[in-house]
């Protein structure tokens, strides 16, 4: 098959911008180093919710805004495509106050959101009862975003991955990058080889989450691996069916009677394992919230690997010096929410040409140090 454009990476930013380049009739190939599914997509708990990391008016807020709002008929595309559902729920999250230091916080995101025109409603704690009746009986205050929406993100990049797969992508899965190179003659894009072949094509999109900075070949992007650890506890039937936050840890419902609880944040490296120490800290916060939860099934727990940059922001945008290479990567706790937006920013950009975003908040460009750096190395 022809190829005009390589995808690095079958997360569900790879999946996305694979689709959507597909969809604008561009011949895609998707090249994941796993045989079989992907790291950090699977391991999140599919939370859209803009305001929890980024309450501030702003570029940033804004796309996840954006992008939110593209998640409703995103899921219905893909279960048109495919036939299979995607489970998408609008109920919202409740951030909760159980200690005094907890209600400022709760203040500052209520006056955050009517700023920015987000709905933000005090629930009173006798209709919390009722719908979360596991919730600790010293609730001092519960503030609903009704804004805010999940999705079960599993489910929804297998129902990607077969979506993409019918819009023409080719994915092959079992690719180990073992160099990127630059085409002949200057052209735009690149040459990438691997243990099995080489793939060339004029464009080329870095979307391999938190090992993104480490494709040999490429200028190293200022992207490290954060580690999330992640509980599911089974067995919970409350009639709240969206998710229930207390600073920064989270419970969000997963199926009919499943609860995942997060996620610790950690600086560990590629070390990708669930611990004693954080799955303790994730349970000690479930049993505090929800004391009703003592006997609930611990059916399992796993980490994950979130990639993070410098600012905590993502790279979406031209590579400095590559033509035809683009970035979409960095999206640290916020994968799952910007897949749809970086996914049409990224068409946007391969059609439009690199220079339309070398100037976006987003662009790698503004990491000229980290870009000028050695190639990177797996």
């Amino acid at each position: 098959m022809s190829t005009d454009a390589l995808v690095l990476g079958g997360g569900i930013i790879g999946l996305a911008c694979a689709r959507e380049l597909a969809r604008a009739g561009i011949r895609v190939e998707l090249l994941e180093r796993l045989t079989g599914g992907a790291e950090a997509s699977l391991a999140a708990a599919g939370m859209l919710a803009p305001l929890a990391e980024a309450p501030a008016p702003g570029p940033f807020l804004d796309a996840c805004r954006e992008s939110r709002d593209l998640w409703v008929g995103w899921a219905a595309q893909l279960a048109e495509e495919t036939g299979l559902p995607v489970e998408h729920d609008t109920s919202g999250s409740l951030l909760l106050a159980l200690a005094p230091e907890d209600e400022p916080p709760l203040a500052r995101l209520a006056a955050a959101a009517a700023e920015i025109g987000e709905r933000a409603e005090e629930m009173a704690l006798a209709t919390l009862a009722r719908w979360v009746p596991d919730a600790a009986p010293g609730v001092r205050r519960a503030l609903h975003l009704p804004g805010d929406h999940r999705v079960d993100n599993v489910q929804a990049c297998a129902v990607l991955a077969i979506a993409a797969g019918r819009a023409g992508v080719r994915l092959t899965r079992g690719f180990a990058v073992e160099r990127v190179e630059r085409r002949a003659g200057g052209a735009p894009g690149a040459r990438v080889a691997g243990r099995h072949g080489s793939r060339e094509a004029p464009l080329l999109v870095v979307a391999a989450g938190a090992w993104s900075g480490l494709v040999p070949g490429l200028p190293p992007l200022p992207v490290r691996p954060v580690r999330g650890q992640m509980a599911l506890l089974g067995g919970v039937g409350w009639p709240w069916q969206g998710s229930v936050r207390a600073g920064h840890y989270y419970a969000v419902r997963r199926g009919a009677t499943g609860l995942l609880i997060g996620a610790t944040v950690e600086e560990a490296g590629f070390v990708v394992h669930p611990t004693l120490a954080g799955i303790t800290e994730l349970l000690t916060f479930a049993h505090r919230t929800f004391p009703g939860l003592a006997e609930a099934r611990l059916e399992s727990t796993w980490a994950g690997l979130r990639p993070g940059t410098p600012d905590g922001l993502p790279l979406v945008g031209p590579l400095p010096g590559w033509p035809g290479v683009l970035a979409a990567t960095g999206h640290f706790r916020n994968g799952i929410l910007l897949a749809p937006w970086t996914a049409r920013e990224i068409a946007r950009l391969a059609v439009a040409g690199d220079g339309d975003g070398a100037t976006s908040p987003f662009a790698p460009a503004r990491f000229p140090e980290a870009l000028s750096a050695a190639a990177g190395s797996v």
